[in-house]
């Protein structure tokens, strides 16, 4: 495949994506059937092949392409930047990379699904494996230059701030009196006092 070909059929891929995060936003990962996509799509099951094999794989690519964003976020954010400036700064990067509130319903559907289905859990274990890491490396660092509290384990602190901040996704996915963005000022404090930190005078995310 040629790189102009190539690059065609990531355009294309990232495409079908978009679509079906919007069809199983509407109406969910089991009542979406293959049918329904390919219509949403206006393409015939043959082709929709071409890039998926199964919803599985469309699910798995959505991870995958959160993943990336999640390491573009790590990415753009210096490792000597302070701890507080640096988890405020985390914040503000992933509210601007939400391009709707279908990523959030479509991520608290993708987590269910990894309870029960062992393709999807798989993906989700790459997944928060790497964002893990990335994160332990940057509290051990804070920890280092005395931005944390040396007594909490980097690995626990890190498990529990992802999973803190993804908690908020299925909330304000099924609770519209939840605003996510709001809850995330609230979430950069409580993080920072939890870890021995001080939180920033300036957070700069907008409710």
């Amino acid at each position: 495949m040629s790189r102009q070909s190539l690059h065609r059929h990531e355009a294309r891929r990232e495409q079908i994506l978009a679509v079906c995060m919007q069809c199983f936003a509407a109406k969910g990962f089991h009542q979406t059937s293959m049918r329904d996509l390919c219509a949403a799509l206006e393409m015939s099951p043959g082709a929709f092949y071409r890039y998926f094999d199964s919803k599985e794989a469309v699910i798995a690519a959505m991870v995958d392409a959160d993943r990336a964003k999640m390491e573009k976020v790590f990415a753009e954010i210096p490792f000597e930047t302070p701890f507080p400036e640096l988890i405020s700064q985390m914040v503000m990067k992933v509210l601007e990379n939400l391009t709707n509130d279908h990523e959030l319903t479509i991520f608290s559907q993708i987590t269910a699904e990894g309870a029960v289905n062992p393709k999807v859990a798989e993906a989700l274990k790459t997944h928060y494996a790497v964002v893990t890491d990335r994160m332990e490396l940057l509290i051990r660092r804070a920890q280092e230059r005395k931005e944390v509290d040396t007594a909490i384990k980097p690995r626990d602190a890190a498990i529990f701030i992802i999973s803190t901040f993804d908690g908020l996704c299925p909330r304000s996915a099924f609770d519209p009196s939840v605003n996510w963005r709001k809850m995330a000022l609230v979430f950069i404090g409580v993080i920072l006092r939890a870890l021995g930190s001080v939180e920033p005078k300036s957070k700069g995310v907008k409710s």
